[in-house]
């Protein structure tokens, strides 16, 4: 990828044609209003240039999947369709994808076996919880509860008092970090199967009941098998792209002018 002259709106060419500088600046506008300002001014100025060159680099590889689309006759450039330009460039996503081999399960296995610090988890709890906005509703609630006069399933399903079923009331397992203040800190102290009494967070007014405790410990491997066969097929997935599109860089005569990525 040589670089010469050009004029000073061509940042780089594939096979002569030009890549401009308006097309890098309208990606990296694209991409901070889709970010947001992340960064503060002096690391900002100081990383313009590189983001001028990924921004660059995306565009090379998109129109190399572009290239790659008419060769295999996915484009009618007669249409000029932006969205169908999109299509075919994921079609050849697609096929290059066919060549890879999705994990098995001594593949997963051995993933897991050789990467244990990441499935570590704390404590988890499976719990029933109600948020309330009124302490004396809660209260009264809680009464209730204790009495058999209604549960804390019918409680949340029918409303009582306004009570509402929290997001960690679903059956799903929670750890105490992902509590507000206040009732996490109380989670530990709490005794399984005995409803809290009224605990106050900003969020309102809570009753906790812990169903089960699921201690500290690395996740068993039924139970992550799935997403390491994930992991490891989309790590295969970009590993073969990358491969690709070396590949398909040595076929194309690309030229960028660094020089004039500077004021980007």
């Amino acid at each position: 990828m040589a670089a010469c002259s050009a004029p000073q709106d061509v940042v780089a060419t594939i096979d002569g044609e030009a890549i401009t500088k308006t097309e890098v600046k309208v990606r990296i506008k694209s991409y901070q209003e889709e970010h947001g300002d992340e960064t503060s001014a002096p690391v900002a100025q100081q990383s313009q240039f590189t983001s001028a060159k990924a921004a660059l680099n995306q565009i090379i590889n998109e129109r190399l999947l572009l290239l790659e689309a008419r060769r295999q006759g996915l484009i009618d450039d007669r249409k000029g369709d932006p969205q169908s330009y999109q299509i075919a460039m994921q079609k050849v996503l697609c096929s290059l994808g066919k060549e890879v081999s999705f994990p098995n399960l001594q593949e997963a296995r051995v993933f897991y076996e050789k990467h244990p610090e990441e499935f570590i988890v704390p404590v988890r709890y499976q719990l029933k919880h109600l948020l309330l906005n009124s302490e004396h509703t809660a209260w009264k609630l809680k009464e209730e509860i204790d009495k058999g006069l209604t549960s804390m399933t019918d409680a949340g399903r029918q409303e009582i008092f306004g009570a509402r079923i929290a997001d960690s009331g679903k059956n799903r397992l929670i750890t105490a970090a992902e509590l507000p203040p206040g009732l996490a800190e109380m989670l530990p102290n709490l005794k399984p199967k005995v409803i809290s009494p009224v605990i106050t967070t900003p969020y309102g007014y809570h009753l906790v009941r812990v169903e089960k405790t699921f201690p500290s410990g690395n996740i068993p491997f039924p139970e992550v098998e799935n997403r390491i066969k994930d992991t490891i097929f989309s790590q295969r997935l970009q590993n073969n792209y990358q491969h690709w599109l070396k590949q398909i860089k040595e076929q194309h005569t690309i030229k960028i002018f660094h020089q004039h990525l500077a004021d980007l």
